[in-house]
């Protein structure tokens, strides 16, 4: 058995989404600060706080779009079997990928909220 391929226990990786969504938190975060701090001539608390709020409800429209354009992709491919009289049981919702964008949107918006 190759132990990179080695199946993990559920808080493994409960932990594991956990930490891809607060590193999708720092990424989007550092982004937006950036971008702020370079359109605005600087960073202000206040700014920084706009910017970050911005990267929040970046997160959270990536994090729908993924569970839209899944949902969307199942009920096509359905369509499709149909035609061809084949059944077909559509895929759920790919969870891992949808939580952490949401899981970095909530970290962003604590930090957010403790700015303000």
């Amino acid at each position: 058995m190759n132990p990179a391929r080695a199946p993990q226990s559920v808080p493994a990786r409960l932990a594991q989404i956990a930490l891809y969504g607060v590193a999708a938190a720092a990424v989007a975060g550092l982004l937006t600060l950036i971008v702020s701090a370079v359109l605005n001539g600087g960073l202000t608390r206040a700014g920084a706080a706009d910017a970050l709020g911005w990267g929040a409800l970046i997160l959270g429209f990536l994090s729908g779009a993924v569970a839209y354009s899944q949902a969307g992709q199942g009920r096509i491919e359905g369509e499709m079997r149909a035609r061809l009289g084949e059944g077909y049981s559509a895929p759920g919702l790919p969870w891992p990928q949808i939580m952490i964008p949401l899981i970095g949107a909530g970290v962003l918006s604590a930090i957010v909220f403790t700015l303000n």
